[in-house]
């Protein structure tokens, strides 16, 4: 056992340690300068210790060297703790509110555009040479709209830029303008908008929406997002563990090795293990928690949901009393992710080994 826990420790910190991106240390006014100097953008990213997906995002993404090539022959690049020093203010200042937030700005500190939240590496290295060369940013998106209104794909690409922004109300105009200018779906695009209008429904609507989008399009290239949309809409919205768990099955059925909706199904089980975790009452609801975790683990291994996993399964042991089984779980998690939520556990796990 040992063994393998130093070897996933060891291929974790390489990927990690050996980020292909050069992030510059000092203060902010060093980096801007610095820009100023090198006639470059300005890559920051925003982050907290606390955050999972920053940690997938050093792992999957900033681990590329195509990405790492691209960020250092284009920007400097940075990192800033939204909660400490002059994170604080500077997350306040360009009203950053989740975590990651990737900011783009010029060496003067104007915004040119944000990434909000995980990314895959290949989005990731579009998104970062668009905004280097200004392309595909807000002011670029509205300015195409505002000279063609009736271009569908700009329609399509400001809606997008809109609801990464979190202004989904304003991209509903948008997304509809789409459905009425191509009712027939001739360039692609029809089918995106229902999507993303269902998936924008309030809670009581939601659900009958996004079922009315699969069974109308089967066809469609979206279809695997609607199928984990509803998913999670059954789940979050509604608590309905059953009919969520149905869709899950059928959606793992359609696209089995697709990592999103593998994705989606791994924190569903570890979901429905942390509520075992928290509000069981007694050993069977903790080895019923225990066999989700079971069932979670290869939908969520190598991603950092690996260690919410590993981190839930130690709850579960510590609280049938097994602590040797505990530690060796908590290890695990901490191993992908040095969370203090996880070293805490820890530290209550060692205190009952070691009054033994």
């Amino acid at each position: 056992m040992k063994k393998t826990i130093l070897l996933i420790a060891l291929l974790f910190a390489a990927n990690s340690a050996h980020s292909q991106i050069d992030f510059k240390q000092g203060s902010l006014a060093d980096i801007m300068q610095m820009a100023k100097d090198q006639n470059k953008i300005v890559m920051v990213d925003v982050m907290t210790d606390w955050c999972k997906w920053c940690i997938e995002l050093d792992n999957k993404v900033y681990s590329k060297s195509d990405v790492g090539n691209i960020a250092n022959a284009n920007q400097v690049n940075y990192k800033i703790d939204a909660e400490k020093g002059e994170g604080i203010d500077f997350a306040k200042k360009y009203k950053v509110t989740g975590y990651p937030t990737i900011l783009f700005l010029d060496a003067a500190g104007n915004e040119i555009d944000r990434i909000v939240g995980y990314v895959p590496a290949k989005d990731f290295t579009e998104m970062m040479t668009d905004y280097e060369k200004g392309v595909n940013t807000y002011s670029y998106l509205k300015a195409s709209l505002d000279k063609d209104p009736t271009n569908i794909d700009a329609n399509s690409r400001y809606a997008d830029k809109l609801m990464t922004l979190g202004q989904e109300n304003d991209a509903k105009t948008y997304l509809n303008k789409i459905i009425e200018l191509d009712p027939e779906n001739k360039q692609g695009k029809t089918d995106d908008a229902k999507y993303r209008l269902a998936s924008l429904s309030d809670k009581e609507t939601i659900i009958k929406n996004l079922e009315t989008f699969i069974a109308e399009n089967p066809t469609s290239d979206v279809l695997k997002d609607a199928y984990v949309s509803l998913c999670e809409a059954y789940y979050y919205s509604k608590n309905d563990v059953e009919t969520a768990d149905k869709w899950y099955k059928e959606a793992l059925a359609k696209f089995p090795n697709d990592e999103s909706v593998n994705s989606s199904y791994g924190q569903f089980l570890n979901g429905r293990a942390g509520g075992l975790a928290e509000k069981g009452t007694g050993a069977e609801d903790y080895k019923k928690g225990l066999a989700l975790i079971d069932a979670a683990l290869p939908y969520v291994k190598g991603s950092v949901n690996e260690a919410s996993s590993y981190y839930l399964q130690a709850k579960l042991y510590f609280n049938l009393k097994d602590y040797a089984k505990a530690k060796e779980s908590v290890d695990k998690a901490l191993v992908i992710f040095n969370r203090k939520l996880y070293r805490d556990l820890k530290d209550q796990i060692e205190k009952q080994l070691s009054s033994k």
